[in-house]
């Protein structure tokens, strides 16, 4: 086989391999989950971290009745080379619990909105230096204490 050819070989199998599809799956995988195992009235939030693990976001407000609510978040994309990722597929099981821990209800939702963090950051109170100032912030410090006590 020539040079040329298996130079041509190589490079027609580097473009297929780019073209391969990667599944990425975050948060709890919902499909492997059996939810219909919760009985809304007869189980606990105990029982339900026990089948299913933490959830992936708790509610942080409880309603006027001292309702409260765990979520289990899905999330399936796929990429294509260098594309940008594609979302396929995303569900939200909720869990509401009643005052006493005891399951009110079990829903399944498909129809979240896509939320897209934006790239700004928020400032901070403090001081702004780079690696230099932070090296020799200390200094001064140590020299008048050894002063100190050398006396």
């Amino acid at each position: 086989m020539k040079i040329s050819e298996l130079l041509t070989c190589c490079v027609a199998l580097l473009a297929v391999s780019g073209c391969e599809t990667t599944v990425f799956n975050r948060g709890y995988v919902i499909k492997t989950a059996d939810f219909s195992k919760i009985i809304a009235g007869k189980s606990r939030a105990a029982d339900v971290f026990t089948m299913f693990g933490s959830p992936t976001m708790r509610s942080s407000i409880q309603g006027v009745d001292g309702e409260y609510c765990w979520y289990y978040v899905s999330k399936k994309t796929e990429k294509n080379g260098f594309l940008d990722p594609k979302t396929v597929d995303r569900k939200t099981v909720i869990i509401s619990f009643g005052p006493d821990g005891v399951v009110r209800s079990v829903n399944e939702s498909k129809y979240e909105k896509e939320i897209n963090p934006i790239g700004e950051q928020t400032k901070t109170e403090g001081k702004t230096g780079g690696i230099v100032s932070e090296a020799f912030a200390g200094l001064g410090k140590y020299s008048k204490r050894f002063k100190k006590d050398s006396k």
